[in-house]
């Protein structure tokens, strides 16, 4: 990315990292409290993801200020930038990787159990960004079961770290 596209980069960034602080902080305070079984609010668990949040937003209100003295809300978007910035492989990625994310958190885990569900969204995610659709069928062997070997590690590393040494029951 260019010098003198960073304002701008620093605008977009920091308005939508500020509406992830506040959602962050909303839910950690809608977590139940132990006040009333003689618990402070500082046992409450959405305790730390309150703090993350809180400084998210106030260090994305940094940078927002920033790029407003180095004007970056003018943006000029027009049709050819946006038809430009939609080809980009890179915009392609991040716009797929997040899509995953909203359908392993909106869906996959309402669904399914944790277990399934992360073995689906991992399996996926990494066949989806290791697949070459330029090279035969018969040469990429490989990816499933190298995503499949990942997929079922993964899950069953977060799932026991948070199982047994963290004591938090998942979905």
């Amino acid at each position: 990315m260019k010098e003198s596209n960073m304002p701008r980069a620093d605008f977009i960034t920091s308005i939508i990292l500020v509406v992830v602080g506040v959602a962050t902080v909303w839910n950690s305070l809608e977590m139940p409290r132990y006040e009333d079984q003689g618990g402070s609010f500082l046992d409450s668990p959405g305790i730390v993801p309150a703090i993350l949040g809180v400084l998210l937003v106030a260090l994305s209100l940094v940078v927002f200020i920033r790029a407003l003295v180095r004007k970056g809300y003018l943006l000029g978007i027009n049709g050819p930038t946006l038809a430009a910035v939609l080809k980009d492989t890179m915009t392609v990625r991040m716009l797929v990787t997040i899509a995953f994310g909203v359908v392993y958190g909106l869906f996959l885990m309402r669904w399914l159990h944790f277990i399934a569900s992360t073995l689906i969204f991992v399996f996926v995610f990494i066949v989806a960004f290791e697949w070459d659709l330029k090279k035969p069928l018969a040469a990429q062997w490989k990816v499933p079961l190298f995503a499949a070997v990942i997929s079922v590690a993964t899950t069953l590393g977060v799932y026991f770290a948070f199982t047994k040494l963290f004591l938090v029951n998942l979905p």
